[in-house]
């Protein structure tokens, strides 16, 4: 199952060995004239993983970005 996200937060344990990740929906609450009133914030998922994962999805992440600007 796919979920749409927009935002996201992100903090670290103290001792520096789980990381999390908390990925948000923000959708803008439209009044009467069309204007945006309030941003509405859901959250979607929160993950936490060991430090070790958070490396391999950064290491992933920055070689996928990477390959995009060659």
């Amino acid at each position: 199952m796919q979920q749409y996200t927009n935002g996201f937060t992100c903090a670290m344990d103290q001792k520096k060995e789980e990381i999390v990740l908390n990925f948000l929906q923000q959708i803008p609450m439209i009044g009467e004239d069309g204007k945006v009133e309030n941003m509405q914030v859901e959250e979607v998922v929160k993950l936490v993983m060991g430090k070790a994962l958070a490396q391999n999805l950064l290491d992933t992440l920055t070689e996928m970005l990477t390959e995009d600007e060659n």
